[in-house]
C-alpha cells in the first residue's frame, strides 16, 4: 500500500507537468535496452526498454522475462530479444 500511495501522491503532484518530446538535429532514433538478473522471488529477471530521438520517450516498456536465466549475460541477451519486436 506504501507503493501505491507513492504513486498516486507522484500523478496529484506532476499532473500539471508537461511531456516534452523533441528530435535532435540527426533525427536518429536510439533504443536502449537493460535486464535485471534474478530480482523477481522466482530468480525470474526483468527486462525494460526505451525509445528516443532527442529529448523524451515515446515508447518505454518494462516487463518480467518468461524464462530463467543461469547469469546476468544470458538476462541481457533476452531482455534484447524480449524487446526487439518493438525495435523492429
Amino acid at each position: 500500500w506504501k507503493k501505491l500511495g507513492r504513486c498516486i501522491r507522484f500523478l496529484k503532484e506532476t499532473k500539471k507537468d508537461k511531456l516534452t518530446l523533441q528530435a535532435n538535429s540527426k533525427r536518429a532514433v536510439q533504443w536502449w535496452i537493460d535486464a535485471s538478473f534474478a530480482v523477481h522471488p522466482n530468480m525470474r529477471s526483468h527486462t525494460g526498454a526505451t525509445m528516443t530521438m532527442g529529448k523524451g520517450s515515446p515508447i518505454s516498456i518494462s516487463s518480467k522475462q518468461k524464462l530463467n536465466t543461469r547469469s546476468s549475460t544470458e538476462a541481457e541477451l533476452v531482455g534484447v530479444n524480449d524487446a526487439m519486436y518493438m525495435v523492429l
